[in-house]
């Protein structure tokens, strides 16, 4: 049984892996708000890591804070976020936490992005390794995936 499993709200899209996530992120940007009503939090894989599986998928793509495209896909039932695959990271896929069977298995995000935007009601847990107020761009992501490694 994969360690990690999920999928969409009407079942129609089942994801699995039994990798750990390369990172957990959280994304305050204004498109992420306006796509999730708040914020996105998701973990990071790289294509391939991961089995996400369903029927037809809608695409919405849309240029990121970054100026580079954000691929998206979503069920065309239930409308739920799929996964993200930033053009400026393209062998990284952001999967949402909460398409994850038992989110709360994780225990701590390790990248914030956009803290410039970030609403004023949602309050720093003091738990990130890295925030940025912007996107955190290739090369500091990269960086920040280095430091990781070497725990």
């Amino acid at each position: 049984m994969p360690k990690y499993t999920g999928g969409c709200h009407c079942e129609a899209w089942d994801f699995e892996t039994d990798r750990e996530p390369m990172f957990l992120y959280q994304c305050n940007c204004e498109s992420c708000r306006r796509l999730n009503g708040s914020l996105s939090i998701g973990a990071c894989y790289r294509e391939g890591e991961f089995r996400l599986e369903g029927g037809e998928e809608v695409r919405y793509d849309y240029k990121g804070g970054s100026g580079q495209m954000m691929f998206t896909s979503f069920c065309p039932e239930c409308h739920v976020r799929l996964a993200v695959r930033p053009e400026i990271l393209p062998e990284l896929v952001f999967i949402p936490l909460g398409i994850f069977s038992d989110p709360n298995i994780f225990k701590r995000i390790n990248l914030e992005i956009w803290t410039s935007t970030k609403l004023n009601v949602i309050h720093d847990q003091n738990c990130m390794d890295l925030s940025v107020a912007d996107s955190g761009t290739a090369e500091r992501i990269g960086a920040f995936l280095e430091a990781l490694d070497t725990r």
